[in-house]
């Protein structure tokens, strides 16, 4: 059998300096101490996770003035030799990255124990106009040696079945989907019923880690492949250990998901049997029937959200 024993660390982000470079220092002091404690309490422990921006925080105003490269930046650079000194894989939430292109991206990364980067992601999914990140466009994996093969979502990329369905596809066991989701979006019958559902129809491990409460809603949980709440937070700021078995993954793939329910390989072999089960993709999304009718682009800013408002209310109806 092969584990992957993961500590969720339901942290908020701490900073209040008024500088926001001092500001992303207090946050990673922060962090590299709940490392610390983590391996402490914990020993045994494979990876230790974070939510979403929580070195940055949501500070929109000072989006470039606090992104940095990876793996030059400041930040990254202490959380590699922290990866070195602890031996343990690292997954500090997100971060904004400043791309080769200067476009600042909302950035995910695996940091192995010898202190190097051997996953990157950047969020597709951005979810304007709250955050000014640009987008991403790859859903990459990476094996982890003698445990298994895992992926990263960002917060709102749960919320899109292609972003699941396209890491499970290229073989990842584990979704690991560092969130920063307040009560305002949709609260429990939001976010824990996508992580269910990503989990069911990828047969996969996902597991979300928030910012705890009020800056997110907390509520971080590990779901397994047949849909089960293995471990979830309440609203505190706290962190939790689970231990992943990924056989589950390989089981629940073969025989079925509640032992008949063969969810990947019932879409193969649909789709070898002449099942047109992918129809909505081949003409391209972007020609679906569903966008006849609808107005863009989706606003990126406020401002644009209410001059489209004007617009749509003096366009004469038809």
């Amino acid at each position: 059998m092969s584990y992957l024993n993961m500590a969720i660390v339901q942290a908020a982000t701490p900073g209040t300096h008024p500088d926001p470079i001092e500001r992303k220092k207090e946050n990673l002091d922060k962090m590299l101490e709940y490392i610390d404690q983590v391996c402490s309490v914990n020993p045994t422990i494979d990876l230790i996770c974070f939510p979403e921006l929580y070195l940055n925080g949501l500070d929109t105003l000072n989006w470039k003035v606090m992104a940095e490269s990876i793996p030059n930046g400041p930040s990254v650079q202490e959380l590699m030799l922290k990866a070195q000194q602890v031996k343990k894989w690292i997954v500090p939430g997100s971060l904004c990255e400043l791309g080769e292109d200067g476009k600042v991206y909302n950035t995910a990364m695996l940091i192995s124990p010898q202190g190097e980067i051997v996953l990157k992601y950047r969020k597709v999914f951005i979810p304007y106009p709250l955050e000014p990140s640009a987008s991403g466009n790859e859903f990459p994996i990476f094996e982890i040696p003698n445990i298994g093969k895992v992926g990263f979502l960002i917060c709102a990329d749960g919320h899109y079945p292609e972003s699941a369905r396209n890491l499970a596809l290229k073989g990842a066991e584990v979704i690991i989907k560092p969130t920063l989701q307040g009560e305002w979006i949709g609260g429990l019958r939001n976010h824990t019923p996508v992580a269910i559902t990503r989990a069911i129809e990828n047969q996969c491990f996902v597991v979300s880690v928030n910012q705890p409460s009020p800056i997110g809603m907390g509520d971080s949980v590990a779901i397994d492949p047949e849909g089960r709440i293995i471990e979830q937070l309440g609203i505190a700021e706290s962190f939790t250990f689970v231990n992943l078995n990924l056989e589950e993954v390989r089981r629940v793939r073969e025989t079925g998901s509640c032992g008949m329910f063969g969810f990947l390989k019932m879409l193969k072999e649909f789709k070898e049997a002449g099942s047109n089960v992918d129809e909505c993709y081949e003409a391209g999304i972007e020609h679906a029937d569903v966008y006849k009718n609808l107005s863009f682009p989706h606003a990126k800013t406020p401002d644009q959200i209410s001059r489209y408002e004007r617009q749509k209310n003096t366009t004469p109806s038809r």
